[in-house]
């Protein structure tokens, strides 16, 4: 991954989750538990037959990683293809492994599918994300949510034994998903992972994504309450111009000329100009209201 890639032009091109894949992809090449993580890729999208496995991804990254793994893990050349696109126009890529070898290797990615190890267990799930996994751009309108999708059970139900998050599983649409829809249980996975600056780019934009949801909830409760005070304000203008002064007491007479003289204030800014509590300056415009003949509203 190219340094800035997070949150330069790359963050901007792709999907978060692309970003994540791409990440896994490029620790492959480093990684103590290669055979592990190739095993989750194999079970995420891969399909055997009686000459070997053929690993279809849309990710040019990942689908090098599953042929650098196959060569550091079992001595193994692969077969990479672009393959016909998918139905949105994208392109995929298709990573074959034929022979004794392969099926040789295959007893034995079942045997790195019984995990026990932490760091085993991290890396299965380093392979199954790239395989099958997703997760939404933090701050964006689908909120916290990342999950594994897969047409096997089994494989949905190991992935989420293998999470430190709890991952609820569920049956939707005919697949088998299991997912977390929490900021903590995102980050967690992620952290297992060893996603490290992904976690920093999430943890950072949800703080954002929250500061700009708590604005904007400020901002539609002031506005409310701005729309509220002007109706109230224009309604006793209305009642108001009904009253003759020189007919009300001294006090509501006073409570009469701040209204007028200040049609916008509210409540709070009434009470205060005529050196008043709230209770009883809205006491006064309520007997203001009710001798204009005006119906009382709240």
């Amino acid at each position: 991954m190219t340094p800035g890639c997070w949150r330069g032009r790359c963050a901007r091109l792709s999907s978060f989750a692309s970003e994540v894949r791409r990440q896994l992809a490029a620790g492959a090449a480093t990684s103590t538990v290669g055979r592990h993580e190739l095993a989750g890729l194999v079970d995420a999208s891969g399909l055997w037959d009686q000459e070997g496995v053929t690993l279809r991804t849309p990710s040019a990254a990942v689908a090098r990683s599953v042929v650098r793994l196959w060569r550091s893990e079992f001595g193994m050349d692969s077969r990479l293809s672009a393959i016909e696109p998918d139905r949105f126009g994208r392109t995929r890529y298709a990573v074959r492994t034929a022979g004794n070898g392969a099926i040789q290797a295959a007893e034995e990615l079942k045997f790195a599918r019984t995990a026990r190890a932490p760091a085993e267990r991290a890396g299965y799930l380093r392979g199954a994300f790239q395989g099958a996994g997703s997760v939404n751009r933090p701050g964006g309108r689908g909120g916290h949510h990342l999950e594994f999708v897969h047409r096997e059970e089994a494989f949905i139900r190991r992935c989420a034994a293998f999470s430190r998050a709890p991952l609820k599983v569920v049956r939707r649409r005919g697949r088998w998903v299991a997912y977390t829809k929490s900021a903590d249980g995102v980050t967690t996975v992620l952290a297992q992972m060893s996603l490290s600056e992904a976690v920093l780019e999430y943890e950072a934009r949800a703080v954002l994504g929250e500061a700009k949801a708590n604005a904007n909830r400020v901002t539609n409760f002031d506005a409310a309450n701005a729309g509220r005070t002007a109706m109230a304000a224009a309604r006793q203008q209305r009642a108001f111009e009904t009253l003759d002064p020189q007919h009300l007491p001294p006090a509501l007479r006073e409570m009469l000329e701040l209204r007028i003289e200040n049609p916008d204030a509210s409540l709070a800014e009434l009470a205060r100009l005529g050196d008043l509590s709230k209770s009883a300056a809205n006491h006064r415009l309520r007997r203001l209201v009710a001798l204009s003949g005006e119906p009382a509203r709240q």
